[in-house]
C-alpha cells in the first residue's frame, strides 16, 4: 500500500453481518465484506479478487460504505519493502486464523479436538475439551485463537499444521 491510499475498514457492523446467521446483504456485498475481512482492503485488489463485475463490485462498496458496514481510511506512511526472502506457509498467513461463518460446528469440534490431542498428545486434552464445548462458530473462533497461542508458545514449528486444520474445516463453509 502506498503513502496516502485509501483503503477498506470492516466496521463493527459489517463483522456483525459476517458472522451473523441471517445476512442482510445481497451475495455481492457479503463478498466484499469477506475480502475485506481477509486482508484485501483496497479497491483495486478487490476488484480483482472478486467474482462479481466490476460494476457490481463498485456498487458494493458504495452500499456498504453508505450503509455503515465498512469506513475509510489512508495510509500516512510508506509501506517498507519485506527484508526477509520467501516466508513459509506458516508465516504467510495472518495471524489470526479465521474461520468461515458457515461451517459445520460440529465438523469444526471434531477436526479442532483431533489437532489438540494429535499435536499437543495428553497435554492438549484441556484444549480439547474446551473445544467439545464450543456450540457456534463465534466459540469455536475463540477456541482456535487459544489453540493458536498455545501452540505458538510449546510448538511453533507446526503452525503450518493448524492452517491445514482450519483450511479443512472452512471448506465446509456453505
Amino acid at each position: 500500500m502506498k503513502a496516502g491510499e485509501k483503503f477498506f475498514l470492516l466496521t463493527p457492523k459489517g463483522m456483525e453481518e459476517l458472522r451473523g446467521r441471517t445476512p442482510k446483504l445481497d451475495a455481492a456485498a457479503r463478498s466484499i465484506l469477506s475480502l475485506i475481512d481477509q486482508g484485501t482492503t483496497v479497491a483495486e485488489s478487490i476488484l480483482q479478487r472478486s467474482k462479481f463485475t466490476r460494476d457490481q463490485v463498485i456498487e458494493g462498496l458504495r452500499v456498504l460504505l453508505s450503509s455503515g458496514f465498512i469506513s475509510t481510511s489512508t495510509s500516512d506512511t510508506p509501506v517498507q519493502p519485506a527484508p526477509e526472502p520467501t516466508p513459509s506457509v506458516a508465516d504467510s498467513v495472518s495471524e489470526r486464523l479465521r474461520l468461515k461463518p458457515g461451517i459445520s460446528p460440529s465438523q469444526a469440534r471434531f477436526a479442532l479436538s483431533n489437532f489438540c490431542l494429535d499435536q499437543f498428545g495428553t497435554n492438549g486434552q484441556d484444549l480439547a475439551d474446551a473445544v467439545g464445548f464450543c456450540t457456534d462458530v463465534d466459540s469455536l473462533q475463540m477456541a482456535l485463537d487459544n489453540i493458536r497461542t498455545e501452540l505458538k508458545k510449546l510448538f511453533p514449528e507446526r503452525r503450518a499444521a493448524l492452517v491445514a486444520c482450519v483450511r479443512e474445516i472452512n471448506e465446509t463453509d456453505f
